[in-house]
């Protein structure tokens, strides 16, 4: 028995050489098969796997004061940007407006924090100005209780919505408030005054800490331990999103988010405090530079990750994140650039720019780390559906005419995604969906068939099967360039047609099947499917998120769910598939 159960850890890819050597032992194949029916399933074998060993990685979900990631420890980091109010009614022609929409004209010193507050006599028409917490998140998400509000400087706040003060506990420079999110959604904190005596002691360094974490917060802990035991597993941390890469105002170094940043949805979480979380868990941090980065921007990141970071962790490097999608700032950018290097008829030119910044970024990155340089791997990413796309990005010939090697050379890894959808959100297949959904259990198995193999909807595409092909398309791809194949994000990729007259039920239909226990099977289906067909590293899209009618990205909703079956099926999946490809270890 312990010779079977040590087989059930082995990939799919060695079962032909284990039998061969059990044969080669005199133990028969048919011997083992009756003792290990099913052998494959992850969930009838318990081990765990440090993250080193880990084949799978994580990206981590953006920021926002509705978010139920809750990373952080001090919850003020996620809080939203300020907005101007008037609730107080000073002025005769603002009565109590929520938001004025002066933030523009907003005093704030380079960290966000507010120096002033307008004077009846001056234009402005705000009187505070507030933030939020807590918006929008589910109400049976554990989060009420008693929470203490740490600051510096002289000023007054104060709290609405689902918080309240206790004035009898709290003392300058400490509140104590009660968050209850059963009586209202989200809280509120305002400022309404600052600085009085106008001595440059304004109000700032704002901290919002649960009582029973000031202990843990006084000790110089940054993160919600909660969290850190949901990623614990994951090889690698994708900081795309904590980055804000998409649409990204950043280049120059000076004016990078730093950890006195007042709330890290301002301009992103700073590098410190990601390369920290990277360290605290023992996990290879992958970086998106910024498109507009200057190369000053690139070194001093570089060499601020080779200082910090743990010595014996690898760095994933991808230049700004999917230069090839319109949704983006960064692909307008990309195309104005590479067109005026090569010329306004230059319709390919941002796939070819996004290429030689890639391989430029690459090249700063390698120099700075010296004889450490194997440790940076760079990533260069492709439309996985767009094929002979990568043809232009990884040879780039008008980079190469300028007398430059084709972009590929020099980097290490070679990035498409991996979802899947089914095409259950297309809008041509709404009328079909629509039957589905009102089937009940047999609905959703036609939905799960539909995902797995294809073939029951008029637009058939991105089920498994069809992504199978894909990969190994890819995969020859990445071996012809002696790249490694990886996903810079994957899993499923359900969302209704924002055009679909029954979006919403489309969506509720789509989120119950994110929930169905044959979601698990689905996961271990598209992991098992990227492993055979030659795939690396793969990161899923993301770690925690609750669902909307634009997706549910999140293996779990909340931090505090215990689990879910697409989470059970990475936790699984790692578990029982030590990293199969060579170095990994």
């Amino acid at each position: 028995m312990l010779i079977v159960t040590e087989f059930r850890w082995y990939s799919k890819k060695n079962l032909v050489l284990f039998l061969i050597f059990l044969m080669g032992i005199g133990i028969t194949v048919s011997k083992i098969i009756a003792g290990s029916q099913n052998s494959l399933k992850a969930s009838e074998v318990s081990t765990s796997l440090s993250p080193r060993q880990s084949p799978l990685g994580i990206n981590l979900s953006g920021l926002g004061s509705s978010s139920t990631q809750f990373p952080f420890i001090d919850y003020f980091k996620n809080s939203r940007n300020w907005f101007t109010t008037c609730q107080n009614q000073k002025t005769s022609d603002c009565r109590g407006v929520w938001d004025t929409k002066e933030s523009e004209q907003l005093d704030l010193d380079e960290q966000g924090w507010v120096k002033s507050l307008p004077k009846p006599e001056d234009p402005p028409r705000y009187t505070q100005v507030a933030t939020t917490l807590f918006k929008d998140i589910p109400q049976d998400t554990p989060i009420s209780g008693q929470y203490l509000v740490l600051y510096d400087g002289e000023g007054t706040l104060e709290y609405g919505l689902a918080a309240e003060k206790n004035p009898d506990l709290s003392q300058p420079g400490r509140d104590v408030i009660t968050i209850d999110l059963s009586k209202s959604n989200g809280a509120l904190i305002l400022i309404n005054e600052t600085d009085p005596n106008q001595t440059g002691n304004y109000l700032r360094n704002i901290r919002v800490i649960k009582a029973e974490d000031e202990t843990r917060y006084q000790q110089g802990e940054q993160f919600n331990p909660v969290f850190l035991e949901k990623i614990k597993k994951f090889r690698t941390l994708r900081f795309m999103d904590w980055m804000q890469t998409n649409h990204s105002p950043q280049k120059e170094w000076k004016n990078r988010p730093t950890p006195l940043t007042a709330t890290y949805r301002r301009s992103g979480v700073p590098l410190e405090v990601m390369i920290a979380l990277a360290n605290q868990v023992q996990a290879e941090p992958w970086f998106n530079i910024p498109h507009q980065a200057t190369d000053e921007y690139i070194r001093n990141f570089a060499q601020k990750v080779k200082a910090e970071l743990n010595s014996n962790s690898n760095i994933y490097v991808e230049f700004s994140n999917e230069v090839w999608n319109w949704n983006f700032k960064q692909t307008h950018y990309a195309l104005e650039q590479g067109q005026a290097r090569w010329g306004k008829d230059k319709k390919d030119a941002f796939f070819q720019w996004y290429g030689m910044r890639t391989a430029q970024m690459c090249e700063i990155w390698k120099k700075e780390f010296g004889n450490q340089a194997n440790r940076v791997i760079c990533v260069i990413s492709t439309q996985m559906n767009y094929k002979g796309a990568e043809r232009k990005i990884l040879d780039c010939p008008y980079w190469v005419a300028e007398g430059n090697k084709p972009c590929y050379q020099g980097m290490d890894a070679y990035g498409i995604t991996g979802y899947f959808s089914g095409a259950l959100g297309d809008l041509n297949n709404s009328s079909v969906i629509e039957s589905w959904r009102n089937k009940g259990d047999e609905g959703i198995n036609l939905a799960f068939q539909q995902l797995k193999k294809g073939g029951l909807l008029p637009v058939d595409k991105d089920s498994l099967e069809h992504n199978y092909k894909k990969f190994l398309y890819h995969a020859e791809i990445a071996k012809d360039k002696g790249l490694k194949l990886v996903a810079y994000e994957g899993g499923q990729h359900l969302v209704s047609h924002r055009k679909d007259p029954q979006n919403q039920q489309v969506t509720d239909f789509l989120i119950k099947l994110n929930r169905h226990p044959q979601m698990y099977d689905t996961y271990l289906q598209l992991l098992q499917d990227w492993e055979q067909a030659g795939g690396t590293v793969f990161m899923h899209f993301t770690d925690i998120g609750k669902p909307t009618k634009y997706g549910s990205w999140g293996a779990l909703e909340s931090v505090y769910q215990p689990t879910s079956p697409k989470y059970k099926a990475l936790e699984d999946f790692i578990d029982h598939n030590p990293c199969w490809w060579e170095g990994c270890q």
